[in-house]
């Protein structure tokens, strides 16, 4: 434990170094020049919200932006001296835009009064870019306030705006809160993919992002709000873009036999998208494009080749009806190498084993998904979805354990292969509408969903393990060889109305009745040898039934700054096995459910939300189900038909705070759930290392998590920070050989990163982040401390408007009480220029991974064992690719608005 502290200190004592040096760099490049005023309306009330921003004047590049306070005031900070465009703007009011020189000393703007918004034909006008507008629960972003290249995606464009962060695994969050759907012009696009449209359409063709607080669809159509809000990003596209088709076409081939293609179409017109896109690689990209800026390589590590395909239409009958269908094929083949060490517990002892894998899985799926949504009239809303998958699947897996007694000795092996194929389809079709029938809030919402599943699985196996190698004289050695024919059918019909009437303003009564139905059928047929003897075929037949009754009234009260709820719902659920038309379980629950939940917005931009929740969760079919399942001979499972439900309370608590001056950002969140009656695992490993699992109610567990999210600017200096800290306390037990075993898994994260706050000619980022785990096992009253560091640093610099170089460097510390230090250096650098009229063709030369040191490694703990695994990457190699633009040609003009992007402001005199 001393090296792992003395490690950590080293490593930390160096992080706080380079991110000194950093800070120091960037600070020395500004001084510290101040603009700081009041806007004010005509009236002389202060003006709150209105955008103040400094632009190049050159090409209207954002240098600068922030928001007025709720008193009008503002402040700018941290740019150079020099002469810019210096512009107040707010919806409703004229814009305010005059040249502005700024010196080394602080300046102080005479009040600026904005007027509202009138037609001034007599006036001269001048042209400019509104870069960001605020309105109601929308901020929009102009792209042309941005710069970009012409090979830049949307998501390249997303990186440069503030108040938006993509993380490591590609999602994006906005304001500190996480995007959860992506529009293109307001109508959905891959709606079962929304990161395509991140990854495939050009920045240049959009006009502006829109980030919005969408609220619900009952709160849109009733005029009710329920507080419940989810972060959208709309992608308006740009006139010329709805008239043509645009996209662009790459490939790529490297060193190792690396390869890439890509290609996206798009059609965009007054009333109908279409795209299409295409994609092969094999580095380890499963998204939807394999050209990252940030040269990120999708995955899970191992040898995987993917080809993706996939094309989108949309119709709009009239604003506000649209009809979208998409369709997605997949395909991948993906190859796994993987090693691991393992220290397994058992009620008096542990031992270890060390196993070696190879894999291969290939899947080839289809995926369909259509909607019709329908908002054209006032005070009702009707949705119609459905979505389709078909996925067939190959595995072959060879594995080779070796398990050692406790004192370390070689006392069996295991070797075993299996091969599977699976052919499955899936479907779901819901219906939804949603009427408002009086002015005082009076609706009513019905819905339905069927969904199904048809899934034919073949599974074969062929083990080998041989017995008691520590022992002389004693070895012995058994061979099984399985085949299991696995059909499982299910289908599922879901129904519910709810009503909502009003009793006074603000205040409303509602009552729901929801009912479900599920049903499913498995067939298995399973015939198994044993040292070439013939054993006793398992056949069987199981039907299962789950019913579910919920019976809803509440109370609540709305209005624009709060929402409370209180409700009560009287459920009924019923659970019913056969097996070989025998009833082996009928179980049947009457609850009554409480939930409350509170809203509170303090003002724009600072929200509260509290949540709690009672509810019963059945055990499923497979912990119920009294077959026992030995496929595995290894691993061989019953069910328990006496289990009962479990009672669960789960409360949480998200705080939101996101200032528009700033784009400063802060997102706090913390959940608790208690479980009673806790259903839990039972485990028996014997001599042979063979464990037999089963499952019991007993007692309750517990989850405890937390989230805290900072995002904010050094005042005065052109560098935000963010700061991330995460937490988990998780505490259950399971019987280990008839004694009870509490597990208590505590984990920390940290992670604190620095970056430049324009990135219109460079972006830089430095930061490193630190994970803990700490799992304590009662009954061998022993802790496992694992910690994981990593430090990473990213540099993206446009040497001209033509020549970009970018690096990334992650460094990966593994230290732990139980396994060695490990450490994990990952390089990549790329060149690229642009080329031809208007830059169209973009060359690319990329280093992935220059030290050869990615090896995959990952830890865990869990209620039974440690682990440590190591899996094979692609390794050190290097792709030259070429991407061109194909820009919009031929199409006939959208009918809707007007010609160029630029706002018209009266000139200052």
């Amino acid at each position: 434990m001393n090296a792992l502290s003395n490690t950590m200190n080293c490593q930390i004592s160096m992080t706080k170094l380079f991110f000194l040096s950093f800070i120091l760099f960037l600070s020395f490049q500004l001084s510290a020049q101040k603009i700081s005023g009041i806007v004010l309306d005509e009236e002389n009330k202060p003006l709150e919200f209105a955008s103040v921003a400094l632009l190049h004047p050159k090409d209207s590049l954002l240098i600068k932006y922030t928001s007025t306070g709720p008193k009008g005031e503002y402040e700018l900070s941290g740019f150079k001296p020099g002469e810019y465009l210096f512009q107040v703007y707010l919806m409703t009011f004229q814009a305010d835009q005059r040249v502005l020189k700024v010196s080394k000393t602080p300046q102080h703007i005479k009040t600026i009064i904005l007027k509202r918004e009138v037609n001034q034909l007599s006036e001269v006008f001048i042209s400019a870019i509104v870069p960001i507008k605020i309105k109601q629960d929308t901020v929009a972003f102009n792209a042309k306030a941005f710069k970009i290249k012409p090979g830049d995606n949307v998501s390249d464009l997303l990186r440069k705006l503030p108040g938006i962060e993509i993380e490591k695994d590609g999602s994006v969050k906005a304001e500190g809160d996480d995007i959860r759907k992506i529009l293109v012009d307001g109508k959905e696009f891959f709606s079962n993919d929304p990161t395509i449209a991140l990854q495939n359409l050009n920045a240049d063709a959009i006009k502006s992002i829109e980030i919005i607080d969408e609220a619900s669809n009952g709160t849109r159509t009733t005029g009710i709000k329920d507080g419940e809000k989810t972060k959208v990003i709309n992608l308006v596209l740009k006139e010329d873009k709805k008239s043509g088709y645009f996209g662009k076409v790459g490939a790529g081939i490297g060193t190792e036999d690396r390869y890439s293609t890509k290609f996206d179409i798009n059609r965009f017109a007054n009333k109908t998208q279409f795209a299409v896109f295409g994609n092969l690689n094999n580095i380890n990209n499963s998204g939807a494009t394999v050209f990252t800026r940030d040269g990120s390589r999708n995955g899970g590590g191992g040898f995987l080749t993917t080809g993706t395909a996939g094309a989108n239409y949309n119709y709009e009958f009239k604003k506000d009806q649209n009809f979208n269908i998409d369709y997605h094929y997949g395909y991948s083949d993906n190859e796994q190498e993987q090693k691991a060490n393992r220290t397994e517990f058992r009620n008096d002892d542990s031992f270890s084993t060390s196993s070696e894998n190879d894999s291969q899985n290939i899947s080839k799926n289809h995926n369909v998904n259509f909607s019709f949504r329908d908002r054209s009239k006032k005070g009702a809303y009707m949705e119609i979805r459905g979505d389709f998958k078909k996925d067939d699947r190959t595995s072959d897996t060879n594995s080779n354990t070796v398990y050692f007694d406790e004192n370390g000795f070689k006392d069996a092996t295991s070797d075993r292969t299996t091969y599977s194929e699976d052919d499955r389809a899936s479907g779901k079709i819901s219906g939804s509408l949603h009427k408002k029938m009086n002015e005082k809030g009076r609706n009513f919402r019905v819905k339905a969903v069927v969904s199904f599943k048809d899934n034919k699985d073949i599974n074969y196996q062929n083990s080998t393990d041989v017995f008691d190698l520590a022992e002389l004289g004693e070895l012995v050695e058994t061979v099984e060889v399985t085949t299991r024919k696995d059909y499982n059918k299910s289908v599922s019909y879901d129904g519910s109305i709810k009503f909502t009437e009003p009793i006074f303003k603000n205040n409303y009564v509602f009552g729901e009745t929801k009912f479900n139905k599920y049903t499913s059928n498995q067939d298995l047929n399973q015939e198994k040898m044993i040292d070439d003897l013939s054993q006793n075929p398992l056949i069987y037949d199981l039907d299962y039934t789950k019913n579910k009754w919920s019976n809803k009234f509440g109370y609540r009260y709305s209005n624009n700054k709060i929402q409370f709820t209180v409700e009560g719902d009287y459920q009924q659920n019923e659970q019913i096995i056969d097996l070989d038309n025998q009833q082996v379980v009928i179980r049947k629950y009457t609850d009554i459910l409480p939930k409350v939940s509170a809203n509170y917005e303090f003002k724009k931009g600072r929200k509260l939300r509290i949540r709690y929740n009672k509810s019963v969760n059945l055990p499923s079919v497979n912990q119920l189900s009294p077959v026992i399942n030995d496929f595995n001979p290894r691993y061989i499972r019953t069910g328990n038909s006496a289990l009962t439900a479990q009672d669960v309370d789960s409360y949480s608590i998200v705080f939101y705070n996101h200032n528009y001056a700033s784009s400063n950002s802060l997102f706090s969140y913390i959940s608790y759930s208690q479980t009673d009656n806790a259903v839990i695992t039972s485990k028996v490993t014997d001599d042979d290392y063979i464990k037999h699992v089963t499952y019991i109610n007993y007692g309750d567990k517990s989850s405890l998590s937390g989230r805290l999210y900072l995002r904010r600017k050094f005042k005065g200096l052109p560098i935000r920070y963010t700061a991330k800290l995460t937490g988990s306390v998780n505490d259950f037990t399971t019987v280990l050989e008839g004694d009870y075993s509490k597990t208590t898994s505590k984990n920390t994260g940290f992670g604190l990163s620095f970056s430049n706050d324009s990135k219109n000619n460079y972006d830089v980022m430095v930061g490193a982040s630190l994970d803990l785990n700490n799992t304590n096992y009662s009954l061998k009253n022993y802790d496992r401390k694992y910690v994981k560091q990593n430090y990473y640093t990213k540099i993206d610099v446009d040497i001209t408007d033509k020549l970009n170089v970018n690096s990334q460097f992650s460094y990966t510390l593994y230290s732990d009480d139980d396994f060695d230090s490990q450490t994990a250096p990952i390089w990549n650098m790329a060149v690229e220029y642009a080329f031809l009229k208007g830059q169209r063709a973009n060359v690319k030369l990329q280093f992935f991974d220059i030290l050869d040191k990615d090896l995959g490694i990952s830890r865990t703990s869990s209620d039974t064992y440690i682990e440590e695994s190591f899996k094979t990457n692609l390794g050190a190699y290097a792709m030259l690719s070429l991407t061109y633009s194909l820009k919009s040609f031929k199409g006939k003009r959208s009918k809707r608005g007007g010609g160029d992007n630029r706002r018209h402001f009266g000139r200052r005199h």
